[in-house]
């Protein structure tokens, strides 16, 4: 939906001028003569910005400032007087008047002037969207497990400082964006914008102009001045998801602006100061891209002031029926369901689950299971046939250990009496079996392998990698 704009001046030229300028910037302009019809129009349907001419042939247009912000306190007022009004015109800004344009107008500055409000509302809007759903957030960091109490404590800790630099690392699905909400919505910031982008979803030199922004004429399409992100999340707090996939140049400057606090937009050649508090997630093994040379080290100890984990839902398993009550609870709300709780065989499956995608996966099959599910309680017809057909971790384990150790050394099979042996060849053939093994135990999920092996995922793909094993292995798994 456009912007609306509204022009109150009883001078039709001025109007029309105002006018043709600003509906060629894609804003839907309306105009009125005098202050009496505008009032009418304004209680009746509003406006996002008004240009006020502060000399009507009805009403002053103070009073008429004074009836604006009674209607609708929130909307922006543009008071246009002559030079001489000045000590007018800035009565009227400590009135709620956002600010003033003199006469005659020069209609570029007018059009920077729109733009420049235009970006704070919508800045405004969202840190409301924000704050109301982070009024919710902590809740929303489910759990009684030790290890969810102690990155409760940890958000808390972060949060008392308002500058030090955070790095949430942890699988996907794991949370990392609430926990980044959340230690923002905390901390002395809260009241200042939080500003997020995704290293990965954006590249190259549109990523560096969404950072830092860009200047008129900078590259081909930037057809106007664009403020980026650091400028946007001043005083607040600017979040970096996936910041593993930023690349080489922008590690550098982003480094820049951790150390110096200050950067250029793009084709510019002035300098920015900011005060902006960085908060980044990964989920990847940032140490191994150091020792492959596609990651700054000295970024990665700027980033790395206070870091926290985020645990797999695998490794938390006395969470998951709290979260599945209380996602189910969710979605029964939103879709006017009136379902009670599992069946004790659902609850039994959904425990027995590995969960690769972590908390996101447990709560999109919670929600297909509600939208699915005719009766008051869930039952395992609800639930997808891969979960159902899972069967226990430990019985893997088992399966796994079983199959392999016929590979292992028995008191018949001495392979250090042949000639040639090699202990490190030895050790490399069986730990690649191992791993060939529970892939083909698992159809290839990393995720769950990893737990059979008691591995990260980060050792599992450099031992996949190693034994030539990518074939097979399911990467969305991971």
């Amino acid at each position: 939906m456009p912007i609306e704009l509204i022009i109150v001046d009883d001078e039709e030229l001025i109007r029309w001028t105002l006018k043709e300028a600003l509906q060629s910037d894609n804003y839907r302009v309306l105009d009125f003569a005098d202050g009496a019809s505008f009032l009418k129009h304004f209680e009746e349907k509003g406006g996002d910005i008004v240009m006020l001419d502060i000399r009507l042939p009805d009403i002053n247009g103070l009073e008429i400032l004074s009836r604006i912000k009674q209607i609708d306190p929130g909307v922006f007022v543009v008071i246009m007087t002559a030079f001489a009004e000045i000590d007018t015109a800035v009565t009227a800004m400590k009135q709620g008047a956002y600010d003033y344009i003199t006469k005659p107008y020069n209609l570029s500055e007018v059009s920077i002037l729109i733009k420049k409000i235009v970006e704070t509302s919508i800045l405004k809007s969202q840190l409301r969207h924000f704050q109301e759903r982070d009024n919710q957030s902590f809740n929303q960091i489910l759990g009684e497990s030790i290890k969810i109490k102690r990155i409760k404590d940890h958000i808390l800790m972060a949060a008392q400082s308002e500058r030090t630099t955070v790095l949430v690392r942890g699988e996907s699905g794991t949370g990392k964006e609430l926990v980044a909400r959340q230690i923002h919505l905390l901390s002395s910031r809260k009241t200042k914008p939080f500003i997020d982008i995704n290293a990965a979803a954006v590249t190259g030199t549109l990523l560096e102009s969404e950072l830092f922004g860009h200047e008129k004429g900078a590259f081909t399409d930037a057809h106007s001045q664009k403020k980026g992100f650091f400028e946007l999340a001043d005083s607040g707090t600017l979040f970096f998801d996936e910041i593993g996939d930023l690349s080489p140049s922008l590690q550098a400057k982003l480094l820049r602006v951790l150390q110096e606090k200050r950067f250029r937009r793009v084709g510019g050649s002035n300098d920015i100061t900011v005060d902006v508090r960085i908060i980044a997630a990964t989920n990847a093994d940032l140490e191994k891209q150091m020792e492959e040379g596609s990651w700054r080290k000295d970024l990665f100890y700027r980033l790395n002031v206070f870091t926290i984990f985020l645990p797999p839902l695998r490794e938390r398993k006395d969470d998951i029926v709290m979260l599945a009550k209380f996602f189910l609870e969710q979605f029964c709300c939103e879709f006017s369901k009136n379902i009670t709780g599992f069946s004790s065989e659902t609850m039994d499956i959904l425990m027995r689950y590995p969960y690769p995608g972590n908390v996101r996966e447990l709560k999109n099959l919670i929600e297909r299971a509600t939208l699915l599910e005719s009766t008051n309680k869930i039952r395992p017809a609800s639930l997808p046939d891969e979960l159902k057909k899972h069967k226990s971790l430990d019985s893997k384990k088992a399966a796994a250990n079983y199959s392999v150790s016929e590979k292992l050394p028995t008191g018949s099979v001495k392979p250090w009496k042949e000639g040639g042996f090699s202990i490190k060849d030895y050790i490399d053939k069986v730990e690649g079996d191992l791993v060939k093994e529970v892939l083909v135990e698992t159809n290839g999920n990393k995720g769950l392998t990893a737990k059979i092996l008691g591995l990260t995922r980060f050792s599992l793909r450099h031992l996949i990698k190693k034994h030539c094993l990518e074939e097979g292995a399911s990467e969305e798994s991971v």
